[in-house]
């Protein structure tokens, strides 16, 4: 298991360091895995195991402000995948899939817009869309809802909210581990509250505001704000995975992906909540390769040396 030490890194064309560290099976199926909003390269501990015995290998990256990697603050939601696939050629990986969860989404799609030509795979596990369509919030846990509601107002209160959490994790993580238990349905609460979610959920924590909440602050804007491409723009398919019992990222989300994005093979579960897909991963990896790649082979002579 990744301690919150120093990650490995590659320098990017621009100069800034991108950290990363790696998951699951070094020699298996790569994908690039995204973390959520606030979140860091650590969450993909949560789904570690599942990958070794599935046979993926995760490639997880902080996004820029977040863990080790420098901030882009002039960044836009298209940047990001230019780092990703100078991540893959500094590795030597030719194609690869990408992989996040929640607040992941745009950057998983803007891959998908960006890089088509580079991927295998696109798959969004418990994904928060956008959040200014009408009706994506019904049956989201009131607090989150009325949370993203102002911020919708005025994207300097995303920045706000994002400042004062930060402050409150540097001080008392256990006190907002508590309050992210206290929205969760009692369904994901069995696995939120498990002692080794408890350490991972609050390593991830200082790790994605070990710079402060600049980087964090950032991508809470861009979510609210135009992504700058459309659902409709991704060509790839995408496979979706949602409980129905999610209430951070409700089910009516989950469906709205499903209807706008024009590849989608959306599963949506009973029973499981946003963090159901962790017990349920070796099925949903074995369930997401066995849908075909849909990326060719890109030739070595692609690569940098």
């Amino acid at each position: 298991m990744a301690s919150t030490s120093l990650a490995r890194s590659i320098a990017l064309p621009d100069g800034r360091t991108l950290a990363y560290d790696e998951y699951g099976d070094p020699a298996g199926i790569p994908f690039v895995f995204m973390h959520g909003i606030p979140s860091s390269r650590l969450a993909a501990r949560l789904i570690d195991a599942s990958a070794r015995r599935v046979g993926v290998r995760l490639i997880a990256p902080d996004r820029p402000g977040y863990g080790w990697s420098d901030p882009h603050r002039e960044r836009t939601l298209l940047d990001w995948p230019h780092d990703v696939e100078a991540l893959a050629n500094a590795l030597r990986v030719r194609e690869f899939g990408v992989m996040g969860i929640s607040g992941a989404v745009p950057y998983l799609l803007a891959c998908a817009v960006a890089i088509p030509e580079r991927l295998s795979h696109v798959a969004i596990l418990s994904g928060l869309g956008p959040l200014y369509e009408p009706g994506v919030m019904e049956g989201m846990n009131r607090e989150t809802a009325a949370l993203y509601r102002l911020a919708l107002r005025s994207p300097r209160l995303a920045r706000v909210w994002m400042a004062m959490l930060a402050q409150t994790a540097k001080r008392s993580p256990m006190l907002v581990y508590r309050q992210q238990l206290n929205y969760l349905p009692e369904v994901d609460r069995a696995v939120f509250d498990a002692p080794e979610m408890r350490t991972q959920r609050l390593d991830d924590f200082a790790e994605a505001f070990r710079q402060g909440a600049d980087g964090p602050s950032r991508e809470a804007v861009l979510h609210m704000t135009d992504w700058g491409f459309r659902l409709e723009d991704v060509a790839l398919d995408v496979f979706l995975w949602q409980g129905e019992l999610d209430r951070h990222h409700p089910i009516t989300m989950g469906r709205y992906l499903a209807r706008s994005l024009p590849g989608a093979r959306a599963t949506f579960v009973p029973e499981v909540g946003a963090f159901g897909f962790i017990e349920q991963m070796d099925a949903v990896f074995e369930q997401l390769l066995d849908v075909p790649a849909h990326a060719s082979v890109l030739a070595e002579s692609s690569l940098p040396a």
